[in-house]
């Protein structure tokens, strides 16, 4: 593209401009009245501006304006208008993993586990996990007929108590445990509401029938039914006090060497103290009392004991003899002063019957006594 020749160097001014070439073959300066000619294929030679250049199909125009705004607004009714909890019917639904089975990985339950009655879900295991944690379970069943009324596992549960809420009319009903569920024993049970009461399998009237088993199932069934409604509560626990024993109160029973036969009846205090008056007699000046021999014959005492009182001074003494009285021994004393008073006592020994005895013996003083009482006793303790 040719430029205007230059004919002085030395009076040439520097200036910057574009040209194109004109159809002639002339040289033409671009300016605001000679754009930059552009030539675009297939549509020939058309200047640039916002008005003559084309768009690309699916451009954002006012006439693709319309079904835009109608997307967007089908999608903001689909979010809440907050974020938060929200009920079921106004929540957006989240599908899980198609490969989980659970909340967690590759979940599976301990073999021979099954749901408890009336659980579903996460919420039922943890229900039965509480239940298997607590103190107990309760238990209630009703029949019209000859059938089992309630049962359960006793699987950690060391006992209970059955309460029979109606006994229907000449029903009787029998306690079983078993450990497979299907063979069952007699489950000794004791009526709770009788102090003397004996171990039974079976009950015919309403009440509380406790029980100790370490089975792993325990029921109650209606054995004979007759009419009426059998009803049952069944009460499980953890830890419980024993059920079952003999009663000495209910018949004849023995305890290393004691019998009981019979119905005993203990009254007022046992092992009452055995007690003498030996002497109230005054005694001379230095006269002696010598008290009677006894035997502790029956072996429920372990003391001796005299007590002195005496208006002159004296000597308060206790004498055993090991041969049935003919030869005796002083074993304690104790010295009463004028006007006053001694007690002493011994612990018992040697071979229980009458061949030991104990007496109380006195020795008065110089001087003659006025008052003078002197006693004796057997006691326990």
């Amino acid at each position: 593209m040719p430029n205007p020749p230059v004919t002085f160097p030395a009076l040439f001014t520097p200036a910057n401009a574009v040209a194109f070439t004109n159809a002639d073959g002339t040289a033409q300066t671009v300016s605001v009245a000679a754009p930059l000619p552009v030539t675009v294929t297939g549509t020939g030679t058309q200047a640039v501006s916002a008005v003559s250049l084309p768009l690309p199909a699916g451009a954002a125009t006012s006439a693709n304006q319309s079904a835009t705004n109608a997307s967007l607004t089908a999608i903001s009714g689909q979010l809440p208008a907050s974020l938060g909890a929200r009920p079921a019917a106004a929540s957006l639904s989240v599908g899980m993993a198609s490969d989980l089975a659970s909340l967690e990985p590759g979940a599976a339950a301990i073999t021979g586990t099954t749901m408890p009655t009336g659980g579903t879900g996460l919420t039922g295991w943890l229900s039965a996990i509480y239940r298997s944690c607590s103190e107990g379970a309760t238990i209630a069943g009703s029949v019209t007929s000859a059938s089992t009324v309630v049962s359960a596992s006793n699987n950690l549960y060391m006992g209970g108590s059955f309460h029979v809420t109606n006994a229907g009319t000449t029903c009787t009903v029998t306690y079983e445990q078993s450990n497979d569920g299907t063979n069952w024993v007699t489950l000794p049970v004791v009526a709770a509401a009788s102090p003397t009461a004996a171990p039974a399998t079976t009950s015919t009237v309403s009440g509380v029938y406790s029980y100790v088993s370490s089975a792993a199932f325990v029921r109650a069934r209606v054995s004979t039914y007759t009419s009426g409604t059998v009803s049952v509560v069944l009460s499980q626990k953890q830890q419980v006090a024993p059920a079952t024993g003999v009663s000495l109160a209910a018949g004849s029973s023995g305890i290393g060497s004691v019998a009981v036969s019979g119905t005993a009846t203990i009254s007022g205090i046992v092992n009452l103290g055995t007690g003498f008056t030996d002497s109230t007699t005054a005694l001379a000046a230095s006269a002696t009392f010598t008290g009677t021999g006894r035997a502790n014959s029956a072996a429920q005492y372990e003391f001796f004991a005299a007590t002195a009182f005496a208006d002159q001074a004296g000597t308060l003494f206790i004498d055993q003899s090991l041969d049935t009285g003919a030869t005796y021994q002083p074993i304690l004393s104790q010295a009463v002063a004028a006007g006053g008073a001694a007690n002493i006592a011994v612990r018992m020994c040697g071979a229980v019957g009458t061949a030991t005895l104990y007496r109380v013996r006195y020795v008065n003083g110089a001087a003659a006594q006025s008052v003078f009482r002197l006693s004796s006793s057997f006691s326990a303790s």
